[in-house]
């Protein structure tokens, strides 16, 4: 569940059966103690074989009920409810033979959180986290990245951030990794300080502070508050990085003690850009500031707000002790995770920008910018659907998205879904001038493709529960493909 970028880890960390019981105050109900742990899965559609398989529990889902198929595809043991696993265990003690190892505990969720803070403490990896309201996938995938090509890197996949995906990510280490990049997420406050629980950050990363997860944090001034807490989760002499000049972080870093590195267009930042351009070829040539050093370098992206995920990408490097020279080198084969502002040229001339993983008025602002920049010579369309978990102000935030697109000049908007009637609201209320609107998914799946013409630019970008990848995959289709 984790990659392992460029330069991979050898040899997992291996544990003991005796060892993770211990961890997660568990019995051992049947099976060797002794026998050793090298990899952990939570999925059994995933590849179990000599795998501990851990029981997850969830509101639509429960793994104890799959304790059987877990072992029948191979799995070595299981960590599961107490009822579950004596169940499971009474049946190895009448049937004989060597038994797996069953593992009964109060609670999976937390074994499992245990069993990554176990790992974690057998390397002598450096620990860098990253969180923050956007951009935290891009600038964990822009590290590796950097990073990957000297030292032995582990980072989690995707948006794998959570008190899941966290412990998974150390689980996937090796002996020999030299650094781990974990991405940290938060929907309210005390979710960050339980994942620096499990793994304190020894450099940690907040990209910024923007209305994302409103409707469970309640105020900017909550968000702050929480992506603040992996500033003070720090492992000791742990070092910070930081947007300059936010005004939100500010009373939560006060007397914190740490060395802090701020990132940012400013030239005050200890990093910005002493200039960028964007190449015809959709490429950013940029000279950067770092820390008092300069690095040229020309990166394989072209947005501005994947420029601002660099800056802090480059401060970690940096603060890992890294020659800037060679991060230079690397910026022309930077990877980030689909569905994040990748730019596909279609046969038709069209060229469509696919950023539809997730969105919150501060990433849809930053995306209709770049559609702006680079739209010049052809129409400009974007795409927009439903922002999710914006609480209570969650109409007024989608209409300042759509009189955003207006004062952009966007040449057309398509909303899709209930929320995104506040697009068109904002767009028509300050003279937009192109607009349709879908109530649904599959609506738009029927009528949108049709509206992008040869030569637009086009942008698609909604929260995760849309699917608009869907439609990215129709627009693609009516253009003829890939060019």
């Amino acid at each position: 569940m984790a990659l392992s970028i460029m330069r991979q880890a050898g040899e997992l960390i291996t544990l003991t059966v005796q060892e993770i019981c211990e961890a997660c105050s568990g019995s051992l109900l049947a099976g060797s103690g002794q026998a050793p742990v090298g990899a952990v899965a939570t999925d059994t559609r995933d590849d179990l074989a000599g795998r501990l398989f851990v029981a997850l529990e969830g509101e639509n889902f429960d793994g104890n009920d799959f304790l059987e198929q877990a072992l029948a595809g191979g799995a070595m043991g299981v960590v599961a409810r107490e009822d579950a696993a004596r169940r499971l265990a009474a049946g190895f003690e009448e049937g004989g033979g060597e038994a797996p190892a069953v593992i009964a505990v109060a609670g999976t969720g937390e074994a499992l959180k245990r069993i990554g803070s176990l790992a974690a403490g057998r390397t002598d990896a450096t620990i860098v986290a990253v969180t923050g309201s956007t951009g935290k996938t891009s600038t964990k995938d822009i590290i590796a990245s950097l990073v990957g090509g000297q030292l032995r890197t582990v980072a989690s996949r995707g948006s794998f951030n959570n008190e899941v995906g966290v412990p998974l990510t150390l689980l996937d280490a090796g002996e020999d990794t030299e650094v781990i990049i974990v991405e940290m997420g938060m929907q309210a406050p005390g979710e960050i300080t339980e994942l620096c629980r499990i793994v304190a950050p020894d450099v940690a990363v907040i990209t910024n502070i923007g209305p994302a997860h409103l409707e469970f944090a309640g105020s900017m001034e909550n968000i702050a508050a929480g992506k603040a807490e992996i500033a003070h989760g720090l492992a000791p002499g742990g070092r910070l990085v930081v947007p300059f000049g936010e005004a939100l972080l500010a009373p939560h870093l006060e007397g914190l003690g740490a060395e802090m590195v701020t990132f940012g267009m400013e030239p005050e930042a200890d990093v910005h850009p002493e200039y960028h351009e964007h190449l015809e070829d959709g490429t950013m040539r940029a000279a950067i500031s770092c820390l008092g050093e300069t690095v040229e370098a020309t990166f394989n992206f072209s947005a501005d707000h994947h420029l601002l995920n660099a800056l802090a990408a480059l401060a970690v490097y940096r603060l890992l002790g890294l020659p800037l020279a060679r991060a230079g080198e690397a910026a022309g084969g930077v990877s980030i995770s689909r569905l994040r502002g990748e730019s596909l040229r279609l046969a038709s001339g069209a060229v469509l920008i696919n950023d539809c993983y997730n969105a919150n008025p501060r990433s849809m602002r930053s995306s209709l910018e770049y559609l702006a920049s680079i739209g010049t010579g052809g129409r400009t369309v974007a795409v927009l659907g439903d922002m999710g978990e914006l609480g209570e102000a969650s109409l007024d935030y989608h209409r300042e998205v759509g009189r955003a697109a207006a004062e952009l000049a966007i040449d057309c908007l398509v909303a899709v879904g209930e929320m995104a009637q506040g697009y068109l609201e904002g767009y028509e209320g300050v003279g937009g001038r192109e607009a349709r609107h879908f109530a649904d998914r599959e609506s738009a799946l029927a009528g949108a493709p049709s509206l992008v013409r040869p030569g637009d630019f086009v942008l698609v970008k909604a929260s995760r529960f849309m699917r608009l990848e869907e439609l990215s995959e129709a627009i693609t289709a009516a253009g003829g493909g890939e060019a």
